[in-house]
């Protein structure tokens, strides 16, 4: 009955895992170190111009605009993430960009491993490597790596998935 199939699947649960990368400064940080770097560099600005050396006010100027620039490339970037998902016989790995543009990778979940090889976090299935979490330091790529092959056990041994709680701000 397909119905029964539907309970089974359900009973089973689900396993998912979504990963950010690092972001130490908040939005709030941000604005409180651009304010004190432009307060820092017009102050010097000042003091060279009183000098003499007017044309060091406009370097100091350049100097805030390429360091807030970097830093919204930054924030930008830290907009991507990867989402691991292992439902109905499935492993799906999703990576969105930071434009929201996303890439889809599914296979059966029976066949995968998770593996870590030259300090790449890698999923295997039948030949093929995926590697996820490229943004990860090495201690969060083992814990990552820990629970998706916990996970992948209980799959295969027919247990109840269930999504990983949290214990570093890259998984939600």
């Amino acid at each position: 009955m397909p119905g029964e199939k539907d309970a089974e699947q359900y009973n089973r649960g689900s396993f998912q895992l979504t990963l950010h990368p690092n972001q130490s400064l908040s939005r709030s940080g941000f604005v409180i170190m651009m304010s004190l770097i432009a307060a820092v560099s017009f102050l010097s600005g000042i003091f060279f111009w009183s000098l003499g050396a007017w044309p060091v006010f406009g370097f100091f100027g350049l100097d805030v605009l390429l360091i807030y620039i970097a830093f919204r490339m930054n924030f930008r970037a830290a907009r991507r993430y990867e989402t691991i998902r292992i439902a109905e016989d499935y492993l799906t790995i999703t990576r969105t960009a930071p434009d929201g543009r996303s890439a889809v990778d599914e296979f059966e979940a029976y066949w995968a491993r998770a593996m870590i090889t030259g300090g790449q976090l890698l999923i295997t299935n039948r030949g093929r490597a995926y590697e996820v979490g490229n943004f990860l330091g090495e201690d969060e790529k083992l814990e990552v790596r820990e629970m998706i092959a916990a996970a992948l056990d209980t799959y295969r041994e027919g247990g109840v998935l269930h999504s990983p709680r949290p214990s570093t701000s890259i998984i939600s």
